[in-house]
């Protein structure tokens, strides 16, 4: 198996003091709902103001098959790391009923014993569940969000029926599909995300690394035609959950990169909100910019682009202040703009 791709995790919350293991130290309560055809279907809501009317604020991050919160283990040393950003969570759960669907077959909370302590090491390492592997494809976590839907309009208080569906990173790829194919989705938020084909981000890397001197014009078309070679092996056989490639069985590739977000979301004409960092290399900006070039093209006027120069994918900007690097994050910024148009659209 190899390296798992940062795009598929937009925020590793590493908590070593204790974000907690259940839901309820989330600030979160859980349901089930078991479906004939989609198994148990596990989903967290916030509890904050649960009986209060507000809208629904429904979360779809990239974290393949990986728990809520893993808890890994290498001796006296432990270490807890969030793959859902707890921020976030507790940000909106002021104004939104904000809720979250958790992976096929994957319980909120798991524990790994690994080697070392290495946050990215040991995310590789853990090995999601016979249910994930088999329901990997976009298409059952897509049919499981419209059932958890559903069931949020009937228990909780929204007499606005106001549901914003927010994607983020992978999560992104998969919201405008849902879009589609429910019409309970009022407004659609992608945050880091990509709008073309998700291999496509990889090609744009090779070339923008050429452009900038990082590598040879040749050494990148030498690396762009390996990858050509795996995409094509993927394409042949996008069904298999034998294969695997980047942390993933090909099934899950095959999926993904089979449903272009940019095909659904210019037949949308709920409000969309996209929010992109500048020197984000994990979902490049090139893929949004022809969004919006595409919604220009088509003279539809849905679509609000928000751009943030040199941030990259977890919304940090390295900036050099007396000849030092500083990490700066826009965290904050990114969710104030999302909190203001959403209330305002």
């Amino acid at each position: 198996m190899k390296t798992l791709p940062t795009i598929l995790l937009f925020v590793i919350g590493i908590n070593l003091a204790g974000q907690g293991i259940h839901p309820s130290d989330w600030g979160l309560k859980s349901f089930r709902i078991e479906d004939p055809e989609l198994g148990e279907i596990h989903y967290y809501v916030t509890e904050k103001g649960a009986d209060q009317d507000k809208p629904i604020l429904f979360m779809v991050s990239g974290t393949r098959g990986l728990p809520t919160m893993l808890v890994v283990h290498a001796g006296e040393q432990f270490v807890q790391l969030g793959t859902v950003p707890p921020d976030q969570i507790s940000y909106f759960a002021g104004t939104f009923h904000v809720a979250f669907l958790g992976k096929a077959g994957t319980p909120f909370c798991d524990t790994l014993v690994a080697d070392e302590i290495n946050p990215m090491k040991n995310l590789e390492e853990y090995m999601p569940s016979e249910a994930y592997i088999r329901n990997c494809g976009m298409e059952w976590e897509v049919a499981a969000s419209i059932r958890v839907i559903d069931a949020l309009l009937e228990q909780l208080p929204n007499s606005g029926k106001k549901v914003i569906a927010l994607g983020i990173s992978e999560g992104g790829q998969l919201v405008p599909r849902l879009a589609r194919e429910c019409d309970r989705v009022t407004h659609l938020v992608g945050l880091a995300t990509t709008g073309l084909n998700q291999f496509y981000s990889s090609i744009i890397n090779r070339r923008m690394d050429a452009a900038a001197g990082e590598m040879t014009h040749r050494e990148a078309q030498e690396a762009i035609d390996s990858l050509f070679m795996v995409y094509r092996r993927i394409y042949a056989d996008p069904a298999s959950t034998e294969k695997w490639y980047y942390g993933h069985p090909y099934k899950r590739w095959g999926s993904y990169c089979s449903d272009i977000p940019l095909e659904h979301l210019v037949q949308l004409e709920i409000p969309i909100l996209y929010v992109k960092g500048t020197a984000d290399r994990n979902s490049p900006v090139l893929q949004s910019d022809y969004i919006m070039l595409e919604f220009i093209r088509l003279g539809k006027d849905n679509l609000t682009y928000l751009t943030l120069p040199g941030v990259d994918h977890w919304l940090g900007e390295s900036v050099k202040k007396e000849g030092k690097r500083e990490h700066i994050s826009h965290r904050g910024e990114v969710f104030d703009a999302i909190m203001n148009w959403a209330i305002s659209n």
